[in-house]
């Protein structure tokens, strides 16, 4: 086995090794495509409450549509949900990249084709997770399976919107499109490739399946129930953080280009720091981190509040990066290794309805902030409002964790 396995143990598969290959390229094309639709929405309409409506399409059904599909996927239908996922999500790029080049691409077949997407991608995270985890032959490394795929999804959105920024001006539209296209092409490709597994069998709860069964399973796991609502809480107030970020680079240090590409970059290290810390073989000495990243995240917003220092503020968005993504990715690895398979699918579904379903309503209620408190204000009060929430919640499940 090589240093990097070692280090990584998930890489020791090579189904693991081809499906985390094919996610980068899909992330890679994913982010190309979203940051894509970003600037032309913006060039046809000038109007920041439009781009809030697409990125809302885009990412707004994961609250409802992911914990719906979730119910219904399992280890015998992943590879064929994933698929179906793919081709149909190559038809919508094809379709953008066809209307661009024949000039007929206008804002509300835009807004059409997002929605699509962004329902595809809803039906898409559980159905990926899934098959992720039923594709492993040594169920022991499922968290560093779990950690490694957020790893790769960090690589991908740091990396992604650069090269939407290359081929964007360099090669137009649609070939953004096209690329996201290609890409999908390549992890079906990897999905097809992948030997057909079974789940493993379950001997507890073997007749529970369903989103019903699922809620009820979360009710009666407390864990599950505590941190599924933490994350809830920093889905919507810290998680929504972005909208904030170019304010505060013009609003506080009158360079908005400048700090704004230092700021998301400094979230980016801490998360993929984060998560690589979890799918290294020394995650297992970090469990107790999982306590604590909610209040690192009040801390960090805290820090965002008070500071006038550029580096005090890229130091509190590092905290922020590696916080919100251990928390996130922690839970989830935690949660799919307790939970019974008959129910994992509509868990992965809940999960992402509670952090990544809640984002787009945070974006509403974070610019409210904004606009009644500025923009330091605004991250006083997502600390002061997460941190009240939080406690809440630890209060609640003190005596049950």
């Amino acid at each position: 086995m090589s240093l990097l396995q070692r280090v990584f143990p998930a890489l020791s598969e090579p189904t693991m090794r081809r499906y985390l290959m094919g996610q980068g390229v899909s992330v890679l094309g994913s982010w190309t495509q979203n940051i894509t639709l970003n600037l032309v929405v913006y060039h046809l309409s000038g109007s920041a409450a439009v781009l809030a409506l697409l990125n809302f399409l885009l990412y707004g059904p994961q609250l409802v549509v992911a914990p719906l599909a979730g119910a219904r996927i399992n280890s015998a239908n992943a590879r064929r949900a994933t698929l179906a996922v793919l081709y149909t999500s190559m038809a919508v790029a094809c379709s953008l990249a066809l209307l661009s080049l024949l000039h007929i691409l206008v804002l509300p077949i835009i807004l059409a084709l997002a929605l699509c997407a962004g329902i595809l991608n809803a039906i898409e995270s559980p159905a990926r997770q899934v098959l992720l985890l039923t594709g492993l032959e040594d169920p022991a490394l499922l968290p560093n399976a779990i950690a490694m795929n957020t790893m790769v999804y960090n690589v991908g959105r740091m990396v992604g919107p650069s090269l939407a920024a290359i081929i964007y001006p360099l090669f137009g539209q649609s070939a953004a499109f096209l690329t996201y296209a290609g890409a999908l092409l390549f992890m079906a490709w990897c999905v097809r490739s992948m030997p057909r597994r079974a789940g493993p069998a379950q001997a507890s709860m073997p007749e529970r399946s369903g989103l019903r069964n699922a809620l009820v399973y979360v009710l009666d796991d407390r864990f599950t129930a505590k941190y599924l609502s933490i994350l809830a809480c920093m889905g919507l107030l810290a998680g929504s953080y972005q909208t904030l970020v170019p304010l505060l680079a013009d609003h506080v240090y009158h360079d908005a280009a400048k700090y704004t590409g230092i700021f998301f970059a400094c979230a980016g290290m801490g998360s993929l720091t984060a998560a690589v810390v979890l799918s290294s073989s020394i995650a297992a000495r970090t469990a107790d981190l999982l306590r604590v990243a909610p209040w690192s995240a009040c801390v960090a917003l805290a820090l965002l509040s008070t500071t006038w220092s550029g580096i005090v503020s890229a130091a509190a968005f590092v905290l922020l990066g590696f916080s919100l993504t251990f928390a996130a990715t922690s839970t989830n690895a935690t949660i799919q290794r307790r939970c019974p398979e008959s129910v994992r699918g509509a868990l992965v579904g809940l999960y992402g309805m509670a952090y990544n379903g809640t984002m787009p309503f945070g974006y509403l209620l974070v610019g409210s902030f904004s606009e009644a408190f500025a923009v330091t204000g605004a991250f006083g009060t997502m600390a002061a409002v997460l941190a009240a929430c939080v406690g809440l919640v630890t209060l609640l499940y003190w005596r049950k964790t």
